[in-house]
């Protein structure tokens, strides 16, 4: 099959990590397969067949004026839809798996018309496709699910001037159910959220996020902490984060725990992601070493593999994908009862806190070492659980044959034609 991944950027976060694996993934297993992204910031020379439409500070600013200076609303961004319209002519695609489509990539209209043209196959990462502009609908109360006639939270991504949530919502739901598109989600939860929406009733299928467990893996504790000059014993905490600032990353509530634990000065907190200087206050009493923003895999494990737990003190996410890989790194992983959290972090390999609360958080960072026993076996059944749950090639295989039952009956149709 040729295959055509769309996706918002090349490297941000846990949805391009996703893209990239189907990318090699199949590619590896055989396929035809190409990517096309709206920018990629890092100036970095990009595999074989990953195409980037606005390449340069000159199409960007492009985009920015058809784009009404990036204001979140355009329907139809000309320019994108027919530079993938061309490309799927001119490379005879079988199948679009399209991921993030918003920050002004492809517009409601741009999608539809997209899936005339071929099956598509839209993961949903986020909330996107079923509200009126953003992707978390955090702080709502559940109005999204209603048609978002006023929308309180226009600051949310992607961000809205002017409230025009209710008209993108009305024209979301029109387009995505007049063309027959295939949906997946990355959790049950998600999934319940879908049949929530106004997609419901339309097919989806819940495919996990995954990683390689042959090459996340479990490392010697000490042996990496002497590697990155980590003199200490014990009690390591690790927090990761590629924009701390985002506050549904939960690094205020984080702060708060980490000032409630008792004897601070036994704990390291061992940081990745952008530079933030609001741990300094901590500094006095706390131990604090940040590696910066991890670019390569081999780095991300060996930060998971340092701490003793993650804390993911997230309070909105679809999935979860740092929580994996710790576990795959066999650390386990202390979380907020929200979303997916549950799901993933269940009572065998990791603790969560019995509410959304800086106390809560530092009462199950406390419990967390209580008992080394117990800290060493809920690593082991970490490790197991997301080799188990959550390897690559099950993720892979399942969207293979959702690809086939899209294509083969697309290809039936046209022979007979």
């Amino acid at each position: 099959m040729n295959i055509l991944y769309l996706n918002t950027t090349y490297q941000c976060g846990g949805a391009e990590k996703v893209t990239a694996q189907l990318f090699h993934g199949m590619k590896h297993r055989g396929h035809q397969v190409y990517q096309i992204v709206s920018y990629d910031m890092r100036n970095a020379k990009l595999p074989q067949d990953v195409h980037v439409i606005y390449h340069n500070q000159a199409m960007r600013i492009f985009n920015r004026l058809i784009t009404g200076n990036h204001s979140n609303q355009n329907q139809r961004i000309w320019y994108s839809r027919e530079y993938i319209a061309s490309f799927i002519k001119r490379h005879a695609i079988d199948v679009i798996h399209l991921h993030n489509p918003h920050d002004n990539f492809l517009g409601i209209e741009d999608i539809k018309t997209l899936a005339k043209l071929r099956p598509v196959v839209w993961t949903l990462h986020d909330f996107w496709a079923m509200t009126g502009h953003c992707t978390y609908p955090y702080g709502c109360d559940d109005r999204w699910k209603k048609g978002c006639l006023t929308c309180d939270c226009l600051g949310n991504y992607p961000a809205l001037r002017k409230d025009v949530a209710a008209k993108l919502y009305q024209a979301k739901k029109k387009a995505f159910l007049e063309e027959k598109i295939a949906f997946t989600v990355p959790s049950q939860w998600m999934q319940e959220q879908f049949e929530s929406s106004h997609l419901r009733g339309q097919y989806c299928q819940c495919i996990y996020n995954s990683l390689d467990t042959n090459i996340w893996q479990p490392l010697d504790k000490q042996k990496v902490r002497a590697q990155y000059q980590l003199d200490v014993q014990g009690k390591v905490l690790g927090f990761i984060a590629a924009d701390p600032q985002k506050k549904l990353k939960g690094m205020d509530l984080l702060l708060e725990a980490l000032a409630q634990l008792k004897d601070p000065e036994d704990y390291l907190l061992l940081v990745a992601g952008r530079e933030n200087h609001t741990f300094d206050k901590l500094r006095t009493k706390f131990q604090i070493r940040h590696l910066g923003y991890l670019k390569t895999q081999k780095e991300l494990n060996e930060f998971y593999a340092m701490a003793d737990v993650l804390v993911n003190p997230s309070v909105y996410e679809t999935f979860g994908l740092t929580n994996i890989e710790a576990m795959a790194a066999q650390t386990p992983v202390i979380a907020f009862p929200v979303c997916t959290m549950p799901e993933l972090v269940d009572k065998s390999c990791g603790w969560i806190a019995k509410e959304v609360s800086a106390a809560a958080l530092a009462e199950m960072i406390q419990k967390a070492f209580l008992d080394p026993g117990i800290l060493q076996e809920k690593g082991i059944a970490s490790r197991a659980k997301a080799v188990q749950c959550f390897s690559e090639e099950v993720m892979l295989q399942q969207f293979e044959e959702l690809y086939k039952t899209l294509v083969i009956p697309e290809k039936e149709h046209h022979a007979r034609g």
